[in-house]
């Protein structure tokens, strides 16, 4: 078994955490739980791209010889996730609570 380091172990932890949110986060936005789960969303977006982009960067820069490990495909795959769900994904979302604003509103009027 390969030396993992604990470094690797904790992003791995951290990074799983926030995958699971970040489906949380759709499902409770989907089904209409959270007026703020949007913008909870948006922020946790945020900083996992950030995340993403520099460790893309860090990692796999034309400088290193790296070895490739299971939290490099996890990171690579969540990267081709995210690009789908910014601009699919959130999208579809967006327009989804939009019609369901207003046909809330429809309905607090009748």
């Amino acid at each position: 078994m390969p030396f993992i380091p604990k470094i690797h172990t904790l992003q791995d932890e951290i990074f799983n955490f926030t995958v699971y949110m970040t489906w949380f986060l759709y499902i409770a936005i989907a089904l209409g739980l959270s007026a703020n789960a949007p913008e909870y969303l948006d922020t946790l977006q945020y900083y996992v791209k950030i995340y993403i982009s520099l460790f893309l960067i860090w990692r796999f820069n034309p400088f290193r010889r790296v070895r490739f490990t299971s939290l490099d495909a996890k990171i690579a795959f969540s990267a081709g996730l995210f690009l789908i769900a910014t601009t699919a994904i959130n999208s579809i979302l967006s327009n989804y609570l939009k019609e369901l604003k207003d046909y809330l509103a429809i309905l607090k009027f009748n």
